[in-house]
């Protein structure tokens, strides 16, 4: 429906669309006969013309054999089954080919204006890629003069001359691998004899760039290990050093590059360094490190200076994107942004996002003895400790409650019926001779034991924690009751946590590895982990343009700094690695697993975790937008990695690491040595002090360690809790009993004090008495 919208607006867009497309029966033109077999020399799925009225070679006259007649050449191509839509203005035309672009839709367009009009318009309008074929009818005897015109990479031009009445010539600017501008004859119409002098038209992409001829790449690097190991060198004395020179060793030291101002990198290894050199092999070109802008892979701008809209991106993907390099590689993750703005080679790594923290710490052995249980099991044990008293209390106190019913002994049941006895008896007295006994009386209910319940919660308090207690009742229903508490108690409780501790001891336990994105936004909130991401990375871009828990963690990235907002992006991830090994604070580095896992292994990977797998993320090479021999480069690429060769190189560039490593801890060793026995004739305590602070004899967390009284620091600080309680008890209770004393003791003074009185008010009467009537 668009097609025929255009096709449409095309018709009516000018006036001169009307007269030449009428049909009208005249002489068959040179010109519409040549090129209908040069388009059915392509054999394109679709045509697409530009007819400029303005152009010189159309024409309406068909005496005129030097012009085309539009027409015949538009009937001509419906003869031989040819798709075709034409255009009269530029802009309608542009847009169809967008369209196409878009769709990821191949199409030949045929043009019949001067290309140095539309060729800086076409790469104006990035239209220039490889799935676009533009076709210039030049009608000229000599193709136009390369300083005239100069067509650019990606941009696929053929320009069709005719050098006699009868032949035409077709010139093609990507017929050389060694060439990005250059015309060459690839093919040539005769219209007396042979016709098309060879079919296809066209060389095809798979034959031209199969094989470079030694022709120079641009390669924009920086240092991110293992992919790429780039040494920064800023001595100015070696300028004129040649670095990673046509020969493509990569060797060799900084330098300004000619054209951009850009540095020559020196790059001294790495895995996609070694991919580099093995397709410089295969495909016979050479190529030349410089050094990224911000030593970064690039970032989408958003906006200008001004404020304006901005597409482009920074660092090495910006300079494919303004041409300036050919080829970008060193883990360029792919990306829907990244695709507006470069193209992808097939995948050289399958990796996935992750994050590494410090590996899990050794948790504090002063806790110990209350680790056993976790956090969702400690309410329910002290739930059952809590409610077991009562519980006993209420199968001891329910016999007690039973027998307080009083039963009467008149009265006799009959299923439903209730039958008095007395009331028979008095009825019936001479029919029924009852004998006059004792009345029985109900046995009487014995009475509960003082202080029952605080009894109840004592003894199961005192059962749980294996002191010594007495039966509180003997009944069977209390009896059993106490059996089973004393078998949860020893069989359930005790021997589990024994054994439960035992292992602890042996095995010290850890804290709880951070793996996951849930766990690692909690750690944020509850811990204040701080979590960093290499800056211009696909990693960012995930967090920036992510949903949900993404969105969550770079918010909360934004805030963990707040008088630095942009304080969470790290120049590479093996400064992140860094920071971690440092230990100072939590951290934790977000980015590519098979990056995070290879810089582990420099620090040693007992240090850190390294989380579960979040996405699957893509690596490739990465070249300019509609670059014309990426079907070559993913043709090498796709052999590398069916055969296994890209796993290889990366497993070797570990391997490498690993001996690196290795070496290195062969010289601490060997100084080590040196240094022991320099210092042999030493004091032995100071020996034994260099010796502990070496770091390979720091394998306290690395193996089990025997039990020792240390582990047992919690039950002995337990128990100094334990002292100082009933310290605190007895201060309390001997204050208190000070007080009551104190209090009895006043009674008993003002007590004995009235004794007293009245003791001696009683003498002095009966000395009044007795010695009175004497002195009288």
């Amino acid at each position: 429906m668009q097609l025929s919208l255009l096709f449409g607006l095309c018709l009516i867009h000018w006036p001169l669309a009307q007269p030449l497309l009428s049909y009208r029966p005249c002489n068959e033109s040179v010109v519409a006969i040549a090129l209908s077999q040069i388009i059915h020399g392509l054999q394109p799925r679709q045509l697409a013309i530009l007819a400029m009225p303005s152009s010189r070679w159309l024409s309406v006259d068909c005496a005129n054999n030097d012009t085309i007649q539009v027409d015949d050449f538009i009937q001509r191509l419906h003869k031989l089954y040819y798709k075709s839509v034409i255009f009269y203005d530029t802009e309608l035309f542009f847009d169809y080919i967008e369209a196409n672009l878009l769709g990821a839709i191949e199409c030949v367009n045929l043009i019949f204006h001067e290309p140095d009009e539309l060729s800086a318009r076409i790469q104006e309008r990035r239209l220039a890629h490889r799935l676009s074929l533009y076709m210039f009818y030049w009608g000229a005897s000599k193709p136009p003069n390369a300083t005239r015109v100069n067509f650019e990479q990606p941009m696929r031009a053929v320009v069709i001359t005719r050098p006699r009445p009868n032949a035409f010539r077709i010139y093609y600017n990507q017929a050389m691998p060694t060439a990005k501008s250059q015309l060459r004859l690839v093919n040539w119409y005769d219209g007396e004899n042979l016709g098309l002098q060879k079919t296809p038209l066209l060389p095809s992409a798979a034959t031209v760039y199969a094989n470079f001829q030694g022709r120079l790449f641009h390669v924009p690097v920086f240092h991110s290990p293992p992919w790429f190991w780039v040494s920064y060198n800023n001595d100015s004395n070696n300028i004129g050093n040649n670095i990673g020179n046509s020969n493509g060793n990569g060797n060799g030291i900084e330098e300004e590059y000619e054209n951009g101002g850009y540095k020559k990198a020196n790059v001294t290894g790495g895995r996609d360094h070694q991919l580099l050199v093995l397709l410089r092999q295969h495909m016979n070109f050479t190529f030349e490190y410089i050094e990224a802008p911000g030593r970064t892979q690039g970032a989408l701008r958003g906006t200008d200076d001004n404020g304006e809209a901005n597409d482009s991106f920074t660092g090495g993907i910006g300079m494919l994107q303004s041409g300036l390099a050919d080829f970008f590689l060193g883990d360029v993750g792919l990306s829907w942004e990244r695709r507006k703005a470069i193209e992808f080679s097939f995948f050289t790594l399958a990796d996935s996002g992750a994050f590494a923290t410090h590996a899990p710490r050794r948790l504090n052995e002063a806790l110990a003895i209350m680790r056993p249980f976790k956090l969702d099991i400690w309410p329910y044990l002290i739930l059952t400790i809590v409610f077991s008293g009562p519980i006993f209390y209420g199968i001891i106190i329910m016999p007690y409650k039973w027998r307080r019913h009083r039963i009467a002994m008149d009265v006799e049941r009959l299923g439903e019926l209730c039958i008095h006895m007395a009331y028979i008896n008095e009825i019936t007295p001479c029919v029924l001779k009852v004998r006059h006994m004792r009345p029985v009386r109900p046995p009487t209910s014995a009475e509960m034991p003082a202080q029952l319940f605080q009894r109840c919660i004592w003894f199961t308090l005192r059962l749980f924690l294996k002191q010594s207690c007495n039966e509180l009742c003997h009944d069977y229903r209390t009896k059993f009751l106490t059996i089973v508490y004393w078998v949860a108690a020893t069989y359930v409780l005790a021997d589990v946590y024994s054994a439960q501790l035992t292992s602890q001891f042996a095995r010290p336990a850890h804290e709880a590895p951070i793996n996951t994105l849930q766990r690692l936004q909690a750690a944020m909130l509850r811990d204040g982990y701080r979590l960093y991401v290499e800056k211009e990375s696909s990693s960012l871009e995930m967090l920036e343009n992510g949903t949900e828990l993404f969105r969550q963690l770079y918010a909360q990235m934004r805030q963990q700094q707040p008088y630095d907002p942009q304080g969470f992006l790290i120049d590479s991830v093996e400064a992140g690695i860094k920071l971690i090994a440092d230990g100072r604070e939590n951290k934790a580095v977000l980015g590519g697993r098979e990056t995070l896992y290879f810089n582990i292994q420099q620090y040693g990977a007992k240090k850190f975790q390294l989380s579960q797998k979040l996405y699957t993320r893509y690596s490739a090479v990465a070249v300019q937008i509609g670059c014309p021999f990426l079907d070559s480069l993913n043709d090498v690429l796709m052999h590398l990695f069916e055969g296994g060769i890209l796993e290889k190189m990366t497993m070797g560039e570990y391997e490498a690491q690993a001996r690196q490593m290795t070496k290195d801890q062969a010289q601490q060793s060997k100084e080590l040595a040196a240094v022991e026995n320099a210092n042999a004739n030493a004091n032995a305590n100071v020996m034994s002090n260099e010796v502990k602070d070496q770091p390979q004899h720091n394998q306290d967390n690395e193996m089990i360690s025997a039990l020792n009284l240390r582990m047992l620091q919690g039950a002995f600080i337990a128990l100094a809790v334990g002292f100082v309680t009933a310290a605190l008890m007895l201060l309390l209770e001997l204050f208190w009993r000070r007080l009551n004393l104190a209090l009895s003791l006043r009674r008993w003074r003002l007590r004995w004090r009235r004794r007293w009185r009245r003791v001696k008010r009683t003498l002095r009467q009966l000395t009044v008495r007795i010695f009175a009537p004497n002195l009288g």
